[in-house]
């Protein structure tokens, strides 16, 4: 039993420290466990045993089923059956805008005093006073969208979530901020809430990750206004100075599809449309080593040289960039390459080239494995 849950003395989850298995014991706190987890222990006891009968009294069972309160690398938050309402209210803009599927623009937030001023419609849902404590899909006949026909609701309204600890989920696909409730508080933080801990598939919110895979986070500053200048040499030796905007790099974006002039043609190559970032490369734990950046070969980032990664926005790298550490074949090709102020750009590590901070940097020692002949 121990092994299968995880006690949540708090919001949060904490394990639970030399749990025996004995109802006594089970019951002196309260316990996630995943459903499929649990439906596995009363396979395996049988339903009379008196670990089936503790996971029944802790989790439910029989007509109610089981409780999911989420991956317990990311546990819910929040109270749990409790009496009462949360009402939500979903606002339409007073201008009428529409989104990009045609549809006017709803907002929600939380009210006390019902619709604000200024606008032309809204709608008051109530959800039950625990929404969010466990995975649920909590919009299911409540949200506008998701009420009447069934085949002509988005996605999202069967898909369970709730809300969950941003510091304390470790999870690939990191969670998103709430605009339910934007006044409600956890420690001191919005409410964010996520479909991935209940296994669920969020097709609600924009796509994901964002910021980048939680092992290999963008860096930067967002929502810069500005410009950056990049110089650039294309084909056949020609070069070129194109502006990109002032946050470059600093999200998981498509940064060189409206901008790069190879970008700009009807036979585009791939590379234009895939998402990318720059990331920290002693941040950075993911199969694929990110890159050196050629776009701004003289900018620093805590000291080292500026780094890119596709993989870590869920991308594929099919940039063409023969100068990259990582087409160098042999340390002679590999030593060659060097930073304008003259320090070296790459690193061998006796079987490839990689860019010198993964392999020589202090700061990401154990990254790389470097062989006997580097």
């Amino acid at each position: 039993f121990h092994r299968l849950a995880q006690c949540a003395p708090a919001p949060v989850g904490h394990r639970c420290p030399a749990m025996k298995p004995t109802l006594a014991a089970a019951i002196t706190a309260t316990c996630v466990v995943e459903p499929a987890l649990a439906a596995g222990v009363l396979r395996q006891g049988g339903p009379g045993s008196l670990l089936a009968r503790t996971t029944r009294f802790l989790f439910g069972g029989g007509s109610g089923g089981l409780t999911h309160y989420g991956d317990t690398a990311c546990a819910c938050i929040g109270f749990d059956r409790i009496p009462g309402e949360t009402v939500v209210v979903f606002e339409e803009e007073s201008n009428g805008t529409e989104n990009a599927s045609g549809e006017l623009s709803l907002v929600a937030r939380r009210t006390r005093a019902g619709p604000p001023s200024g606008l032309t419609s809204s709608v008051q849902v109530s959800y039950p006073a625990d929404l969010g404590a466990h995975c649920e899909p909590w919009d299911i006949d409540r949200h506008p969208k998701c009420t009447g026909d069934r085949d002509s609701q988005p996605d999202w309204c069967n898909e369970p979530w709730c809300y969950v600890d941003p510091c304390k989920c470790n999870l690939p696909v990191l969670p998103t901020i709430s605009d339910y409730v934007p006044e409600a508080r956890y420690h001191g933080t919005p409410l964010f809430f996520s479909y991935a801990t209940c296994g669920g598939k969020n097709s609600y919110s924009e796509v994901v990750p964002q910021i980048g895979n939680r092992k290999c986070k963008c860096i930067g500053l967002d929502n810069v206004p500005g410009s950056v200048k990049v110089n650039l040499e294309l084909a056949g030796g020609k070069k070129k100075t194109i502006s990109f905007p002032g946050d470059f790099g600093s999200t998981c974006k498509a940064w060189d599809e409206p901008v790069h002039p190879s970008c700009t043609t009807a036979d585009a190559p791939r590379w234009c449309f895939q998402r990318w970032c720059f990331v920290d490369p002693c941040e950075c734990d993911i199969d694929e080593f990110p890159k050196v950046t050629t776009y701004l070969p003289d900018a620093k980032y805590q000291g080292k040289s500026l780094y890119y990664s596709y993989e870590t926005c869920g991308s594929k790298d099919f940039f063409e960039d023969k100068k990259a550490c990582t087409k160098q074949e042999n340390e002679e090709d590999c030593r060659k390459h060097r930073l304008k102020n003259g320090s070296n750009k790459c690193a061998w590590t006796g079987e490839k080239c990689l860019g010198w901070e993964l392999v020589e940097h202090p700061l990401c020692v154990g990254k790389v494995k470097k062989s006997a002949a580097a």
